[in-house]
Order: C-alpha cells, then sequence, then structure tokens
C-alpha cells in the first residue's frame, strides 16, 4: 500500500476514490463510435469537396485512410453529415457527468494531436433551484467556457487549448457575418442574452442615441435569441477539425426558454460538427413533462430531415444508465481499499450493493460513513483496510438515505465549514473567493481571504466541494451535497442569513451584466421568506426589475413567474394602492405579460381591477387597450374591435361619429391640412420623439378598421393621430399609422398620396432603428401592399425576402411571416424572374415552416405555387390542370372549407388562368374566368392582385371575340381600367400589361409592337414572351409567316430565359423549325438573357440574392440604414 510510507498519520486513513470508469465499457463505446462517424465524415467530406472538381482520382481515393484514433470504431460515414444527439438518462448518482466527463477524456486522447486544434468542449449544467436560476442558466454557462476557450490562452486547461490561428478564425467570421457581426442586431441580442460572449464578440458600432424624452428600449425575441444562437454556434463548429462536444447536466430542470432554445437547437440539422449530450434523470420525468415532449420533437425533426433535404442516419442516441453490475461495484470497493482481489471484499461488497443498489454515488457514500464510523478502518500495524463486524452488522451502520448518510458527514465537519456549505447551498451558481468571504462574513462573523481558501479547501479535500479551472469558482461536487446541506441549514432559523445573502449578492450585481445572475437568486430568496421580515414595497420593486432583466433577456415566462409573485406579496400585504404608483406599474406589467402569453382571463381581471381603482385617464389607458385586444383574441370581430376602439377614443376627448358623413370627412382632412401647415406628409418625418401611449390606441383601433375594410375610419383615426403627432411629439407607433393608412389607400386607387405615406412611414421608422418589431412591420406593409403600386416588382423581391427573415427573428407574427413570403413569392412571379429548381427548394422550406406553425392554409397557397412552377418548368400531359406531386387541386380544395376555400380556389384559379393563357387552352381560361368573375378586384397584396387582373384582362379579351364569351369583355375592361390608372401615375409594372392587354383588345400591329417594347423595358421577359407569342399568331392570321416565325423564335427563346421549358417544349413540337433555331431579334431588343444592359440600368435593377439565412447586412444595403 503507498500509504505505508505517507508522513502524515491523517492521510494515511482517508479513503480514496479511484478516478478510473467501472461498468460502462459499452456506453462509453456507443460514445465512442458516435463521435467517430461525425470524424470520418467529415474526412470524407472534406476529401471530397477538395479540388476544382470535387472529386479524387480512383487509385488516390483507395489509398485514404481516417486517422489510426479511428481504429476499432464505426467508423464507415453514413450518407448523413451533420450533428449527433444523444439522450441520456438515469437516476441521480448513477455516473451521467462522470460517463461524459470519461467519453471526453478518450475523445481527446484518441484524436488530439500537438499539430492540430484541440477538441472542443464545453459543459453546462441546470440546478433544483430553478426559480433561483437566469434564464438560460446551463447555455449561458456552456457559452462561457466556449468563450473562455477561445478568447484567450488556457495553460492547464482539461478541455484543451485552442490555437491563436483558431481564436483569430472565429473572430474573424464573428466580424464577416451578417446576423452577428459588430453594429448589427443579432451582436446587441448576443451582449444582451449571453454577456459571457463578449470577447468573442468585436466592439459593435455605435448606434445613433435616442432623442432626449424618447426611449427605445426594446426585448430581444426568443426567435431572434435561437437564431443568433445557432449563428455563433455554427461559426465555432465550422471551424473546428473536430467535432464540438457539448454536455447539458439535469435537463429536468431546465426552465421554459432554455427548452424552447434547445428543443431548435437540436432539430436543426444544418447545426454541423457538434455532438450534443443531454443528460436528465429519468425518475423525474414522465410523459407530460416538457423536456419529454423536446425529446420527442427532436427525434421526429431529424428523423424527417425537415430542415434540410439531406438523408438522415440514426443521429439520435437515447441511452439508459443503469445501476453497475456487483462484478464493477466489488471491483470498485477493492480497488478504493486496495484489495488486488475482489472476493477479498465479497462480504463487504455485498452489503454495501444491497443498500445501494449499484448506485455509485451513493456507493461512496455509504463507504465513507463506515469510515467515519470506524467500522471500515486503516489499520496503521497491518497497513491494510480492514472491517471488523459482521456481515449482519454491516448494513446497521450503514443509512438507506444518501442525503442523510451526506448530512452525517457534514455534521462531523469543522462549524465554519458547515456554514460554508449552508451559506452556498442557497445559491445554485458556482462562486469565487471574493463572493464567498463576502457572504461569509455577516453579523459577528468575519473572514480574510486565507481563511476563506483554507475552509475551501477543507471542504474539497472531504469531497465536498470542487473546483473549476475554467472560471476559478466552487460547487458542490453533486446536488445530493447541495440538498443535504439545506436539509441541514433548515434544521435552524437561517431568516437573517437569507436577509443577509440577499443583500451580498444585490451588490455583487451591480457589477456588471456578467453578475445579473445574483439579482435572480436575491429575488428567489427574498420571495420565499415570510412576508413581515422583508420590505413589501421593496420587494415588489425588486420582482419588477428582475422581471424586466428576464424580459430583454427573452424569456417572458420567467417574467410573468417573477410578476405574479410580486402581486402575491403586495395583495398578501392588504396594502393594495397605498402606494399607488407601485401598485398602478405592477399592475399594468402583469396585463401586458399575460396577454403576452396568451392568460387572457388573468389580465381581464387585473384589468378590471385596474379600471376600478385608477385615479385619471391615463392611469387606465393600458388596462383599456389590453381589454380591447382581449376581446379580440377571443371573438377575432375586428369591426366590433373598431367600434369599441372609437368609444375608449371618445372617453379620451376623440369624438369621432358612428356613421362618418362626407362633411365630416371634408372638416376632418382641412384640420390635417391646416396641422400640416398645408405642407406634405414628409415633415412628419421631422418631428421629435417622445412617448406619447394615446399613439398606441390609435394604431390598435386603426388596424381593426383596417382588418374590417372601414376605409373611412381608418383615414379619420390616421388624421386625428397625425395632428396628435403634430401637437405632442410623435411616438414609436406612429410608423405603423401612417403605412396603415397608405394601404387602405393604395387598395382605393389613390396611388399619389399612398406613394408618399409609404415613404414617410419608412422614414419614420428609421428614426427607432432599435425599435425591430415597428420597423420591420411598417416596412413589410409598405413593400407589400403599398409601394409596388409604381416600383417594379424585380425591386421589390429583396426587400420583401428581408422583411420575411426580420419577421421570423422578431417573432410573434405568424400570419405576417407567412405572408410576407406568400408576397415573395407573388412578385417573383409578376417580375417574370427565372424559373428552376432554387426557386422550388425554397418553396419547400418555407412550406416545412408551414407545417412547423400549424398553418395549413398558407401551406396550400405554397403548394400552388410550386406547382404552378412545376407545370411551367417540366414536361406535364396536361399543364393547364393541377394534379401533381406539390399539388392536386381537388383532393385540396375537398378538405377545405369556409373562407379558406374561398381564398384558396381564388389563388389556384387565377395562377391556373395564368398557365391556360401561356399554353394557350380556351375552355381552361373560360373555365376560370367564371371562376373569378365574382372575386372584388381589390387586394392587401399589390403583387397577388396584379398577377390575377393582368391575367384575367388578358384572357377575358383573347375570349371576348369568341362566340358565347362576349360577356368577358366587360371583365376585361374592369381590369384594363386598373392598369390605365396605374399607368397614368407611372408604374413601370402597370404599363406592360396595360399595352398587352390593349394589343389584345384591339389587335393591331402598332399596339402589339409598342406592348413588346414596353414588356422588354420593364424586363418583364415572361409577358415579352406571350405578347410575341400573340402578335405571332396574329401575324400569321395575316400571312405574314415570315415575320411570324421570327417572333415565335423570339418567343420560344424568351420563354426558355424564364425558366418555362414545358412551354418552350410545347412550342417546338407545333414548330418544326425552331428545332434548329437560333436566338433572333425580331422588332425588338431580345438579348440572350432577355434583359438589355440599357434596360436593366434604366429600371435601376436589384439582382436578386436568394439566401434564407437572416442577413442584416442586406436590409442595410437594402433600407440605406
Amino acid at each position: 500500500d503507498d500509504r505505508s510510507d505517507a508522513s502524515d498519520d491523517i492521510e494515511k486513513g482517508r479513503l480514496k476514490f479511484p478516478d478510473r470508469m467501472y461498468g460502462r465499457e459499452r456506453e462509453l463505446e456507443i460514445l465512442r463510435n458516435i463521435y467517430g462517424q461525425l470524424v470520418s465524415s467529415s474526412i470524407r467530406r472534406d476529401i471530397g469537396n477538395s479540388g476544382e472538381d470535387n472529386c479524387l482520382p480512383e487509385a488516390e481515393e483507395k489509398e485514404v485512410e481516417p486517422p489510426a484514433a479511428n481504429q476499432g470504431l464505426a467508423t464507415s460515414p453514413g450518407p448523413y453529415k451533420g450533428s449527433s444527439v444523444v439522450f441520456l438518462s438515469g437516476y441521480s448518482g448513477i455516473g451521467k457527468s462522470a460517463i461524459a466527463n470519461e467519453f471526453v477524456k478518450k475523445i481527446q486522447c484518441e484524436y488530439q494531436s500537438s499539430d492540430e486544434s484541440p477538441i472542443l468542449y464545453a459543459r453546462g449544467k441546470y440546478t433544483e433551484q430553478s426559480t433561483a436560476s437566469a434564464p438560460f442558466s446551463a447555455i449561458a454557462e456552456v457559452f462561457e467556457r466556449l468563450a473562455l476557450g477561445l478568447s484567450k490562452d488556457n495553460k492547464n486547461d482539461q478541455h484543451g487549448t485552442p490555437s491563436n490561428d483558431l481564436r483569430s478564425t472565429v473572430q474573424r467570421k464573428i466580424r464577416e457575418s451578417d446576423l452577428i457581426g459588430p453594429g448589427t442586431e443579432g451582436n446587441r441580442v448576443l451582449r444582451a442574452t449571453f454577456p459571457a460572449l463578449a470577447p468573442l464578440l468585436d466592439v459593435a458600432s455605435q448606434r445613433r442615441k435616442p432623442e432626449d424624452g424618447f426611449s427605445t428600449a426594446v426585448h430581444p425575441s426568443m426567435n431572434a435569441i435561437k437564431e443568433c444562437a445557432r449563428e455563433i454556434l455554427s461559426i465555432i463548429c465550422e471551424t473546428l477539425e473536430r467535432p464540438l462536444i457539448l454536455f447539458l447536466d439535469d435537463l429536468q430542470w431546465g426552465d421554459g426558454a432554455s427548452i424552447e432554445m434547445l428543443s431548435f437547437l437540436l432539430s436543426c440539422t444544418k447545426l454541423t460538427n457538434v455532438v450534443f449530450i443531454c443528460a436528465y434523470r429519468s425518475n423525474e420525468v414522465d410523459a407530460d413533462h416538457s423536456f419529454t415532449k423536446l425529446m420527442e420533437n427532436v427525434t421526429k425533426a431529424r428523423r424527417d430531415g425537415k430542415e434540410c433535404n439531406a438523408i438522415p442516419h440514426k443521429s439520435v442516441e437515447r441511452m439508459d444508465l443503469f445501476s453497475l453490475s456487483p462484478d464493477a461495484i466489488s471491483k470498485f470497493i477493492a480497488d478504493s481499499i486496495k484489495k488486488e482481489d475482489a472476493d477479498e471484499v465479497g462480504e463487504l461488497s455485498e452489503v454495501v450493493y444491497q443498500k445501494t443498489m449499484g448506485n455509485i454515488f451513493f456507493v461512496k457514500q455509504a463507504l465513507e460513513e463506515l469510515v467515519r464510523k470506524n467500522v471500515l478502518f486503516y489499520d496503521m500495524i497491518g497497513f491494510e483496510w480492514r472491517f471488523i463486524v459482521s456481515k449482519a452488522e454491516l448494513a446497521n451502520y450503514m443509512s438507506d438515505d444518501v442525503v442523510e448518510t451526506v448530512k452525517g458527514k457534514i455534521r462531523e465537519l469543522s462549524v465554519d465549514v458547515q456554514n460554508l456549505l449552508v451559506v452556498m447551498a442557497y445559491i445554485p451558481n458556482a462562486l469565487d473567493v471574493p463572493i464567498i468571504k463576502a457572504l461569509m462574513s455577516h453579523g459577528e462573523f468575519s473572514f480574510g481571504g486565507g481563511k476563506i481558501r483554507d475552509l475551501l479547501k477543507e471542504a474539497s479535500d472531504e469531497g465536498m466541494l470542487i473546483f473549476s479551472i475554467d472560471s476559478k469558482c466552487y460547487v458542490f461536487a453533486h446536488d445530493r451535497i447541495r440538498q443535504a446541506s439545506l436539509e441541514f441549514a433548515k434544521e435552524e432559523d437561517q431568516d437573517e442569513l437569507l436577509l443577509h445573502i440577499s443583500q451580498v449578492l444585490q451588490d455583487f450585481a451591480v457589477q456588471g451584466p456578467e453578475m445579473e445572475w445574483c439579482l435572480y437568486v436575491a429575488v428567489d430568496l427574498l420571495n420565499f421568506l415570510p412576508l413581515g421580515k422583508t420590505d413589501c414595497a421593496g420587494l415588489i420593486e425588486l420582482n419588477m426589475k428582475v422581471s424586466k432583466i428576464a424580459r430583454s433577456r427573452g424569456s417572458i415566462g420567467k417574467e410573468n413567474e417573477l410578476l405574479h409573485k410580486g402581486l402575491a406579496h403586495l395583495e398578501s400585504s392588504g396594502k393594495m394602492w397605498n402606494d399607488y404608483d407601485i401598485t398602478l406599474e405592477l399592475y399594468n406589467a402583469v396585463i401586458i405579460s399575460d396577454h403576452s402569453l396568451g392568460s387572457y382571463s388573468n389580465a381581464k381581471l387585473v384589468i378590471d381591477k385596474i379600471l376600478k381603482n385608477a385615479k385619471s385617464l391615463d392611469d387606465k389607458l393600458q388596462a383599456y387597450i389590453h381589454q380591447m385586444l382581449c376581446e379580440i383574441e377571443e371573438t377575432s370581430d375586428f369591426s366590433q374591435g373598431a367600434n369599441d376602439g372609437v368609444k375608449i377614443l371618445k372617453l379620451y376627448g376623440y369624438n369621432i361619429p358612428a356613421t362618418i358623413s362626407t362633411t365630416y370627412m371634408m372638416k376632418e382632412e382641412m384640420k390635417v391640412k391646416m396641422a400640416l401647415k398645408n405642407g406634405s406628409y414628409s415633415c412628419l418625418a421631422k418631428l421629435p420623439l417622445k412617448d406619447e401611449p394615446i399613439l398606441s390606441l390609435f394604431m390598435h383601433v386603426q388596424k381593426f378598421a383596417l382588418y374590417a375594410s372601414n376605409e373611412k375610419l381608418v383615414k379619420i383615426l390616421a388624421g386625428k393621430a397625425i395632428r396628435c403627432a403634430i401637437k405632442r411629439g410623435m411616438s414609436r407607433h406612429l410608423p405603423l399609422v401612417m403605412v396603415s393608412f397608405a394601404s387602405s389607400l393604395a387598395k382605393q386607387g389613390k396611388v399619389k398620396t399612398a406613394q408618399e405615406l409609404g415613404h414617410v412611414s419608412i422614414a419614420i421608422s428609421d428614426k427607432i432603428p432599435d425599435d425591430m418589431e415597428i420597423c420591420v412591420l411598417t416596412r413589410a406593409l409598405a413593400h407589400m401592399g403599398v409601394l409596388p403600386q409604381l416600383q417594379s416588382f424585380r425591386s421589390m423581391v429583396e426587400p420583401i425576402l428581408q422583411c420575411h427573415k426580420d419577421l421570423k427573428l422578431v417573432g410573434g407574427f405568424v400570419e405576417m411571416t407567412l405572408g410576407s413570403m406568400l408576397a415573395y413569392f407573388e412578385s417573383f412571379f409578376a417580375a417574370g424572374l427565372e424559373l428552376g429548381p432554387l426557386l422550388e427548394s425554397k418553396l419547400l422550406l418555407v412550406e416545412d415552416l408551414c407545417r412547423s406553425l400549424g398553418r395549413p392554409g398558407f401551406l396550400t397557397n405554397f403548394q400552388i405555387y410550386r406547382q404552378f412552377a412545376l407545370n411551367l418548368r417540366k414536361r406535364i400531359e396536361n399543364p393547364t390542370e393541377f394534379q401533381g406531386e406539390a399539388f392536386h387541386e381537388e383532393k385540396s380544395l375537398n378538405k377545405m372549407n369556409g373562407n379558406a376555400l374561398k381564398m384558396a380556389l381564388r389563388d389556384s384559379s387565377s395562377l391556373r388562368l395564368q398557365l391556360a393563357f401561356v399554353f394557350w387552352n380556351e375552355n381552361i381560361m373560360a373555365q376560370m374566368l367564371e371562376r373569378l368573375r365574382d372575386y372584388p378586384l381589390k387586394d392587401m397584396s399589390v403583387a397577388r392582385l396584379h398577377n390575377r387582373l393582368c391575367f384575367t384582362g388578358l384572357a377575358a379579351f383573347a375570349l371576348c371575340q369568341r362566340q358565347g364569351y362576349e360577356s368577358f369583355s366587360k371583365l376585361g375592361k374592369n381590369c384594363l381600367r386598373y392598369f390605365a390608372h396605374l399607368t397614368k401615375h407611372g408604374s413601370v409594372n402597370a404599363k406592360p400589361v396595360y399595352l398587352f392587354m390593349l394589343a389584345m383588345q384591339v389587335s393591331r400591329r402598332e399596339v402589339f409592337e409598342k406592348a413588346i417594347d414596353a414588356c422588354n423595358e420593364a424586363s418583364m421577359v415572361h409577358l415579352e414572351a406571350m405578347a410575341k407569342e400573340r402578335y405571332a399568331a396574329l401575324l400569321k392570321r395575316e400571312n405574314d409567316t415570315p415575320l411570324s416565325n421570327d417572333y415565335i423564335t423570339s418567343s420560344y427563346w424568351l420563354y426558355q430565359d424564364w425558366g418555362a421549358h414545358g412551354k418552350a417544349l410545347q412550342l417546338s413540337q407545333q414548330y418544326d423549325f425552331l428545332q434548329h433555331s437560333t436566338r433572333k431579334n425580331a422588332k425588338s431588343v431580345t438579348s440572350s438573357t432577355a434583359v438589355s444592359k440599357k434596360s436593366a440600368k434604366r429600371n435601376s435593377l436589384i439582382i436578386p440574392t436568394y439566401s434564407f439565412n437572416t442577413t442584416f447586412k442586406s436590409r442595410k444595403m437594402i433600407y440605406g440604414d
């Protein structure tokens, strides 16, 4: 025994456990195989991607071998590349953390060498004191360890030290990131949510400071936090040569925000080169637990491969850890007491196993208990461990409760160490020496730094605490030790101690964002104290303060929890409304939070209390607004919502009659002109910024009026809001008021004013760049429903796509988020941009998004769009029918009813009408015109209305001269008037359509030639192709065959340029001369790209880039921020 020569007698009798792993060989091999598959897949992928032609000669390919470290592992790469998730379950103390640590050690030994980057490993742990934990606590710990490992040298770091090249590469990629680079919104989101990432995030560019009296403080949405977290993880993972290992422990205690975040990250198959190990206590997670649902969702998402088109292999592994076998326990005990043969400890092992059931943590505590009771002792004469009691007596010396066993150990420690453990037990976070010193120094006790270090060393030597080299902090060695320390503390009154701990933590919290966790712990401790022990008003204010921090970190659930605890304290105190300001502020915060979470009944209870007790109308404003919002959420009656809003406005002095007469409208218009001093609306962008809550009421009431198609009320509300802003100052809600007014005017055909208001609303939103929600909603409404009336659809495509990306980040606006993609594809089709597989892959992505959000109506729309593109692009037997792989009209529409059926039938018929015109099927044209005849010639989406009326008019004029179809003439003329009106105002989109319709109506050469030139000038390839084909038909009827063939040839190549290869094939089958044709100019500019440089320059075309990665850089390029 190596203890025989020990100079310290105490050390000779101390039980030391071996640090090797027992009985987990199978589980370790599974983990090693999972890692080996990712490594070998990465190697082969790198080989496949090297070289210009992405392939190697056959001889070289056979010589390529994975590193020797992979020998013995399952190294055959599956068809899937990416990441793996391991769900590791087992009882407390079974060894989940130990197996993860052992796995990392083995992987580092096998794969890590001096000439390559280390195996990067980070871990985070949730705590049973979940109410005292900050949102994302374990995820924040992971990011802290990653930032620490990547931002500076860490000699002696057990997780490996990245090279300077690796760190600089990660930081360079972060700087280059459009999402989280310096100065971006994403950079700010990450800094606010995970302050520990600051070393990796360059100092952001200075933002414009808000004007005096106006706050631009807004809260990042959960969507934004998730996207930004994925971005920085992706950058780190893609930079590493070997897969990153992330270990998250005790997920049964994960907070709601963390569960949502992890569900997103673990389901994301785009996140590659990483292994997630997620550990949880199986006996504390039932079928209804949120983590159970997470595992189900992640498994399904990875199995389906929804987020990308990869072919998944088994990228999710569920591993259950059970008790160690009796043989493994015997071997462990024999090694612990230095016995060479496990048979020598047979009786001891048998009794210990019966007590502990093979739980390794319990085994260790049981052996230590036997040592403390001197049943198991070190014989100083024989230099060996012995026990002298009988097998039956051994069991009596061991407790059946491991927590009681640990408490017994604590009782034998020094009083100061006991106090140390008690203090630390109340705090879920790791603690450093300075904060422990402050916590221990209270009342008559005072400790220096040296004494605190001695106490920490003693506790660590006894196996109660462990020291983290990464963070230089101390934590409990096991949750059961923390639990035992808490139960030990509760044996005495600790109220004064908790007050002291809370105050110390509040003092430390002011040191910076990285210490915000102190406030969560402080408020949690105070919330559990008896009411008479705390300052009620101060505690309520602290709950509100910490709730605001939680909200700013994206955790609405934590915010709501803290607000309701504050409310409970207020109600229990019996001093409701005694402190009027605090009561009102708390009640307003509660109704906003409850409404955000959909707890409308709870919100209504608080609203009633405010309306009953508030002293002024201004104090009741939030209650009135949310009373109206709650009713709308439950009834969806926008007309009634608008009426209720008008009644509320009347209380505040804004009288609007129930029936708006022409005289009243004229008076209001005159008042607005006088307020503007007969100037333009652009002067509103110069108004001073100021928080003006009443404009929020205007915004909501106007929104309801807009949805109810009450254009008069929309205008009146906008006028009153403008006058209010001129008088009192502009609030953040004015841009939405302006753009809603613009949308209403655009729908009524009042183009000039609508355009002015659309541009002004965007200019005003530019003054509040930090309020991403207002900015993106304003821009989305402007680019979808206002600006395209005059500006080209080609120039709208990229801004609308950017709005969709930003709306995904903002979150909470599902209808608008998906609606923006409807507008994107409608604009894409209206602009005549090239069809192809890339477009269809985008549609597939959005279809998956619709499924995940549970929006079947939107899903149908995108399936219709995809089938439309396929019918144009591929060889389809009946190209005017929707009976393909993406959408089957009859089957899909039979499952729908009501308004959903009406809208789907409109959109399907509109696109089938376009196909019928392209492929020239007069019967289908007539059928679709009959379907569309009764739909109104109005739509909130300019692009969708453009496409519908364009082909309704063209088809109507094509058929009205046929017998039996004369009635279509009126329909065609109505469409013609719409485009004539826009053409008069200078619309670049309407002019080609107007002239094309006119040509179809009058069938004259000179009109067709003007239409063709207009289509070419507007770069509308698809319309130019159709116009030339129709002109060729006219020429053929006039027996001008040579010129007709020239136009057919030109039309053929334009269809090819558009991507309508199915149509081009039809032409080649109709006209044999096309088999040997070349591109020709036929009376009009027709280049190989169908877009002349001159016309491109004249229209200031934006050549669109199509990436579904959220890019703030693109937004700045588009909007000129």
